[in-house]
């Protein structure tokens, strides 16, 4: 599936909008060489190698996947909690998200990172560099629990 051409077709059909983030969640560092395979409720969804400096986000489901610290730095405010038994702070979320709701047979597409990502009827379908070709997919119940649209009025305002 060409992921670019599904959502330029959201973005012409109107269908793509701005969501922030909600949820705090639960961020470690990562070793380097790291394997991560990104689990929701049984399903995989992907898997992606740290690199020296990135970091593991357990997220609102319980899955888990890596993010560079460049992302740490501009979608999460600073650690709001000490490490638990396993290494990981609360952080509080602070970035927004382009996405639209994909309502296409399941399929996959290439994440940014090179590995095959899964895409359900339901989920979202989301990149934070809108013209980019760096989307990923967010599961919709995790989807549901970590954003809130934000209204059009809002981002008219700033």
């Amino acid at each position: 599936m060409n992921i670019k051409d599904q959502f330029d077709a959201a973005v012409r059909g109107n269908k793509v909008r701005l969501y922030r983030k909600k949820a705090n969640v639960a961020i470690r560092p990562a070793v380097a060489g790291e394997v991560i395979e990104t689990h929701i409720d049984g399903e995989r969804e992907t898997v992606n190698t740290a690199s020296a400096g990135d970091y593991v986000v357990r997220g609102v489901k319980g899955e888990q996947y890596v993010i560079s610290a460049e992302t740490l730095a501009s979608r999460y405010g600073a650690p709001v909690s000490g490490p638990d038994a396993q290494g990981f702070r609360q952080y509080d979320a602070q970035g927004l998200v382009h996405a639209f709701r994909y309502e296409g047979p399941r399929t996959t597409f290439t994440a940014p990172w090179g590995e095959e990502m899964v895409v359900n009827p339901g989920d979202y379908i989301g990149t934070t560099a809108p013209g980019s070709d760096q989307f990923y997919r967010i599961e919709q119940d995790a989807f549901a629990a970590t954003y809130d649209e934000v209204p059009a009025e809002a981002r008219r305002l700033g």
